[in-house]
């Protein structure tokens, strides 16, 4: 299984230099080769593949004699970038989504370049990067596995991090001695009042990142706009709206990791549901605060997290769990987003409790008939 590393790294200025030059030249590349497939289909018809337009690599190097500063396979990686953002066009035409053609790229949203297989090592606490140099770098943690690509990435406030994919057998982990069959499963319904309410009545609560720095954003954006463009204070004030975009991303994911490691640690299997989030932002008056919970990350952290560890992770369908009593099926026709108390309506049960409590029990009896385990639950309900 895949495991990636994230560590910074301290280029010199020569380094940079070096680094900046391989990005423009892999920039440049990618742009042509996205140009030659689109105009050999639009005259003559022709589909370029990855495979042609990477045997013509030396006869470019021949003419243009900077490509020789950039290792053979980091070039080789831009024509499998452009290559895999084809096939996901073509593919997202054959299911009927909106195709969105590849589209070329500026310098600045072109930041990254891999070596795919060879081309670096770790010495020590130096990361040696062919055509580069040895680079500075800090290892905070062990790497784990056999190292198979290194992405070197530059942030917008001018960071620069070496990122690892390895590959690593999975390690089970084991439940905690105290715990039960109810405890071994664990259903978490989203929201914005609280980021999640598990099934067994926790409550995340939600950090609102954006919402603490929204003010601090606005103030450092107001002074951008008042700078002259292409000048060199502008281009000092866009590092620092970048700084405190870079801030609340940070706080963000670490947020994820952490929530998402203490569920995958103390639960076997892990029911969530499967949220339409791009959809569910068409609404205006909610998009920003949905965009500023990160539910796909967290969702994302909890996935990989569970496989590395041997659980299960379980999405269901979320319609209706709110509506739903997870006691007696009945489904309310009349329940509100501001009704945070739900009220069963069926005057056999009449249970009266946390309106995302009740949605997460819902959730978690789902997940379980989905993987084949007996719970009872609201009828209406399916996986």
């Amino acid at each position: 299984m895949k495991k990636a590393y994230k560590f910074r790294i301290y280029p010199t200025k020569k380094q940079v230099s070096a680094c900046n030059q391989t990005l423009s030249i892999c920039h440049e590349l990618y742009n042509s080769a996205l140009m030659e497939r689109r105009d050999a289909y639009r005259i003559a018809g022709i589909s370029i593949t990855y495979q042609l337009q990477q045997n013509q690599l030396p006869d470019i190097k021949k003419t243009r004699v900077d490509l020789k500063s950039v290792h053979s396979q980091v070039l080789q990686d831009v024509l499998k970038r452009l290559d895999n953002g084809m096939k996901a066009f073509f593919s997202r035409v054959k299911t009927g989504e909106k195709p969105g053609f590849p589209r070329f790229r500026s310098r600045s949203r072109y930041d990254s370049f891999t070596y795919s297989q060879s081309g670096f090592e770790i010495k020590g606490d130096r990361l040696a990067l062919s055509k580069i140099g040895h680079v500075k770098i800090r290892l905070h943690r062990a790497i784990e596995g056999s190292i198979k690509t290194c992405t070197i990435r530059r942030t917008a406030t001018g960071k620069w991090f070496a990122c690892f994919s390895c590959e690593v057998e999975v390690e089970a982990l084991m439940l905690p001695q105290s715990a039960n069959a109810s405890a071994e499963a664990v259903g978490s319904d989203a929201g914005l009042h609280s980021f999640s309410t598990l099934s067994t009545g926790e409550k995340i609560d939600n950090p609102r990142f954006f919402r603490e720095e929204e003010k601090e954003l606005a103030k450092v954006q107001r002074k951008l706009s008042k700078t002259e463009r292409k000048s060199k204070e502008r281009s000092e004030r866009k590092k620092i709206v970048a700084r405190v975009h870079e801030r609340i991303a940070n706080k963000r994911h670490d947020f994820a990791h952490q929530e998402s490691r203490k569920v995958v640690n103390k639960y076997g299997i892990i029911c969530v549901e499967d949220l339409q989030i791009l959809n569910m932002m068409k609404n205006h008056c909610l998009a920003k605060s949905i965009a500023d919970a990160a539910w796909r990350m967290y969702f994302q952290c909890l996935a990989y997290k569970a496989g590395w560890a041997g659980r299960q992770m379980v999405k269901v369908d979320p319609r209706n769990t709110s509506r739903d009593c997870h006691r007696c099926g009945h489904r309310r026709a009349d329940l509100r987003l501001s009704d945070r108390v739900y009220e069963c309506t069926n005057p056999e049960c009449l249970l009266v409790m946390d309106r995302d409590w009740n949605a997460a029990l819902n959730v978690l009896a789902l997940g379980l008939q989905c993987v084949g385990r007996l719970s009872h639950r609201s009828p209406a309900l399916a996986c």
